[in-house]
């Protein structure tokens, strides 16, 4: 056990004026109530002194507060804790003793002799401790004077940092990738001085995305000082700028539409240099031009051949067009987005060239479909998003051979439209399923039981990321899903209704063979959990999972919960997993993030961190639960 530290020397000092002040008027004394003679000199001196000492008590004195100065830390300089650091100038130790002794020797017949002669001798001792305490001050102020200053620093060896020492190669790579997440970077770095600026215009990888909200001039500008790289091109009118037809857009639209005419005129000498293209209209009809060019259809644009290096094509158009009788270029596009009804005619765009695919908003012909992925056959990402098949009966019983296939989404697609999927598609090297179904948000007129949902014929033991949005079926469709995918790292579950019962094939159970004991559960390699937006009672269940998870040596590593009622029954319980569970995370909603965690390219693989996918959002809860009443009438 450690020793107490002494008292510090303010405590010691203040205990002996309360001593002395005792003395000089005993705790029985009776004051003077003879108002003619006044206060004599005894009761001055007892009272001055008794007033210092109630102006210098302080936390750090155990006899006066008890011990709470040890509780809370020590003094730097005595080790002990203390508030009081300074005392006034009229109560400290020199001061006081001073005014008694010149009261006494006013009227030293009515004083003890002996205690006038204590606080003369402590007095003068006082005094010394101030004199020698400033003495030491000034010899610390004249030694800091005589002191010589620090000598200058010696000439570094590296001259100081400039950007223009850097190569040009290095100073590049910095600049793209602070253009990375600010593409107009490189407009700020021309405005620091003459050379930088010499740099940036010189550079024609710095001026290779050009985009249709610049102005013309900039367009251009963008274009010559790209040289001969190749670019990227970003052509998004606003969305109000659509196929429907709004009188009070009407000269908005035409106005957007004469805009997009002058951009794609000045990019129609470039197209042989265009890496990918993302484009919205909603219409080619229009003519475009180059200077001193004949006229030339804007479907031409894109299908005349001329972009030989295009590798990514992002098309949102409202009317797709198409001469039958022309021969398709040979693009070797190797990621491709088709928003809307595209025709049969665009099935050349589908080559084995082509790794990533989306396809969004289409009521199709399963037919159109199952021809694109099979004319496809190394795609590594497909998404469909959006989507409502028709004619499923009629590509009954084919199969799909995917064997590149690492990620598949179906983002708000209707049952039967995956079912259709799911029993064609044959990826042995699947990694990642998002699977986002409709039913429970939209009023369509497929209601296909999701009970009766068959992912895949056979299980998947390649599929580690899975995520299920608006799965509203009973347990047992969750059962069949973790046999269908018995070795998935990461799971996800928002929007589907859960209750405890739904998660238990998730609980390890023991199972005797012979005299040995063993366990077993779904999903034995699960390590990254994640609930959003689910209302009911599974607090229980996620414990049963996790406890016993960690016993059976197949721990969770991280569970994340967003969008769970916030009780103190449901709080307390959570709070329990910090003890189990590495890495717990609770949340609100967002109200900026999807629900759906599917991004602008749909890649599922954005959303397979440590069980840190999106967040709920409060519109799509409250569509749930109102959709979902008027589905349960019928």
């Amino acid at each position: 056990m450690a020793a107490t530290p002494e008292l510090p020397q303010h405590v010691l000092d203040t205990r002996y004026l309360e001593e002395l002040s005792e003395r000089i008027l005993p705790p029985g004394y009776r004051p003077n109530t003879n108002k003619e003679q006044g206060e004599t000199t005894i009761e001055k001196v007892g009272y001055d002194i008794g007033d210092a000492v109630a102006n210098r008590y302080c936390d750090c004195d155990p006899d006066e507060h008890g011990e709470l100065g040890f509780d809370e830390g020590f003094d730097e300089k005595d080790g002990w804790f203390c508030t009081y650091r300074d005392v006034e100038e009229e109560y400290r130790m020199d001061v006081v003793l001073e005014q008694a002794r010149l009261d006494i020797e006013a009227n030293p017949s009515d004083f003890p002799k002996d205690i006038y002669e204590e606080i003369v001798e402590r007095g003068s001792l006082e005094h010394r401790k101030v004199l020698e305490a400033k003495a030491r001050k000034q010899r610390y102020l004249d030694n800091q004077i005589q002191t010589p200053p620090p000598s200058p620093p010696q000439h570094c060896e590296f001259p100081p940092f400039s950007l223009q020492n850097l190569p040009p190669e290095i100073l590049i790579e910095i600049a793209l990738l602070v253009q990375a997440a600010n593409p107009h970077a490189h407009i700020t770095l021309s405005h620091v001085d003459a050379s930088l600026r010499a740099f940036v215009n010189s550079t024609p990888l710095l001026w290779s995305r050009v985009n249709f909200l610049y102005p013309l001039h900039m367009v251009y500008c963008y274009l010559e000082r790209s040289a001969d790289v190749l670019l990227r091109v970003t052509a998004l009118p606003p969305l109000h700028v659509s196929s429907a037809y709004n009188p009070v857009l009407k000269d908005v639209k035409e106005a957007e539409n004469n805009k997009l005419k002058e951009f794609l005129c000045a990019l129609r000498p470039h197209r042989h240099r265009i890496l990918s293209l993302r484009l919205r209209s909603d219409d080619l009809t229009f003519d475009v031009s180059g200077e001193n060019e004949e006229q030339t259809p804007a479907h031409d644009f894109l299908w005349d051949g001329s972009m030989v290096e295009l590798e990514l094509l992002d098309l949102e158009l409202g009317a797709w067009m198409w001469e039958a009788m022309k021969v398709f270029p040979p693009y070797h596009i190797k990621e491709l987005h088709l928003h809307g009804s595209w025709t049969t005619d665009y099935l050349p765009l589908f080559s084995p060239s082509l790794k990533s695919l989306v396809i969004t908003d289409d009521r199709s012909p399963f037919p159109k479909i199952f021809d694109a992925l099979q004319a496809a056959p190394r795609l590594v990402s497909l998404t469909l998003r959006d989507i409502s098949l028709t004619e499923i009966g009629d590509r009954k019983g084919f199969v799909l051979n995917l064997d590149h296939l690492e990620s598949l989404s179906l983002i708000r697609t209707v049952g039967s439209a995956a079912t259709a999927l799911f029993n064609c598609i044959i990826a042995p090297n699947l990694m990642s399923i998002a699977l986002q179904l409709v039913d429970a948000l939209h009023l369509i007129d497929d209601l296909t039981d999701i009970n009766l949902l068959q992912l895949f014929p056979v299980p998947q033991p390649s599929v580690q990321h899975l995520d299920l949005t608006a799965c509203d079926g009973k347990p047992s469709f969750f059962a069949s899903v973790f046999r269908t995918f018995p070795s998935i790292t990461h799971l996800r579950i928002a929007s589907s209704n859960l209750s405890g019962n739904h998660l238990l094939p998730l609980v390890v159970r023991p199972l005797c063979q012979g005299r040995d004991w063993a366990f077993e559960t779904a999903c034995p390699n699960l390590k990254h959990l994640t609930i959003d937006n689910e209302f009911n009672g599974i607090t229980d269940a996620i414990r049963l999972i996790a406890f016993p998870r960690r016993s059976s040596g197949i721990p969770l590593e991280s569970v994340t919960l967003r969008g769970i009622p916030a009780d103190d029954v449901v709080f307390n319980g959570f709070m329990r997993l910090d003890e189990i569970v590495p890495k717990l995370e609770i949340g609100e909603f967002d109200q900026e993030g999807d629900v759906y965690g599917d991004s602008d390219d749909c890649s599922v693989s954005e959303t397979s961190s440590e069980g840190d996918w999106a967040s709920g959002d409060e519109e799509i809860v409250t569509a749930y639960r109102k959709a979902g009443n008027a589905l349960y009438a019928f």
